[in-house]
């Protein structure tokens, strides 16, 4: 005899029906971004509009201006969304990895092999070159300034463990690094190295001015 009530029953369906609801409205919102990404990265961003978004998308027109304000709101949410979730798996990579020097090499080569992913040559991050207004380019900075901080933490340790030199400013290096990465980056979205080629070379140049016996930190103690 099932003796379940009916209010336990009806909860339990109930909550089933709202995380098909919640999973399909997630969908949606991802097709949205996706489709924003996709025209912007094909037409720029002057030519991408929130209609040809939603017909892309496959949904009404109404539907996308519920999901977003408009294209920019849509390009931040794929910029948040990637970041947020990059963060995350490296967060995860750089755990399991034990001594500073070990854990910069993870941050370096996580970056670029990020990029080097066939659906990244026109991702969402690449999206910030375009012409976006200042305020959505602050709001998605503020996103990517978690990497930024991730990297301070692995500069910080390190110069504190004494394998960095103690003349390294970790937010400030860490900033300078950032933007080394993302020069780096335009060698693996245009494929001319091989990654692990790259991540070598990147590597070697910085450890050179970071490292405590690194070539140039030798050369530069020897001359002061």
């Amino acid at each position: 005899m099932d003796t379940e009530r009916p209010d336990a029953a009806a909860g339990r369906s109930g909550s089933g029906w709202n995380r098909m609801v919640a999973l399909h409205k997630e969908q949606l919102r991802a097709a949205i971004g996706e489709a924003a990404v996709q025209i912007a990265a094909e037409q720029g961003l002057a030519g991408t509009t929130m209609s040809k978004i939603a017909e892309r998308a496959g949904v009404s027109r109404a539907t996308a201006y519920n999901y977003f304000k408009d294209v920019e709101h849509v390009l931040l949410s794929v910029v948040s969304d990637e970041v947020d979730s990059f963060y995350g798996r490296l967060r995860e990579r750089l755990d399991g990895v034990h001594g500073p020097r070990a854990r910069l090499e993870a941050f370096l080569t996580a970056h670029l092999e990020y990029f080097a992913r066939p659906e990244r040559r026109s991702g969402a991050l690449q999206l910030q070159a375009l012409g976006i207004s200042p305020t959505i380019r602050e709001r998605m900075a503020a996103h990517t300034d978690r990497l930024r901080a991730l990297l301070s933490e692995v500069l910080e340790s390190g110069r504190a463990e004494g394998v960095f030199d103690e003349r390294v400013s970790p937010d400030r290096h860490a900033e300078l690094l950032m933007h080394l990465l993302s020069a780096a980056r335009g060698q693996v979205l245009r494929g001319d190295v091989p990654v692990a080629t790259l991540a070598a070379d990147l590597l070697l140049l910085v450890e050179s001015g970071l490292c405590q016996d690194g070539p140039s930190g030798a050369a530069g103690r020897g001359r002061a």
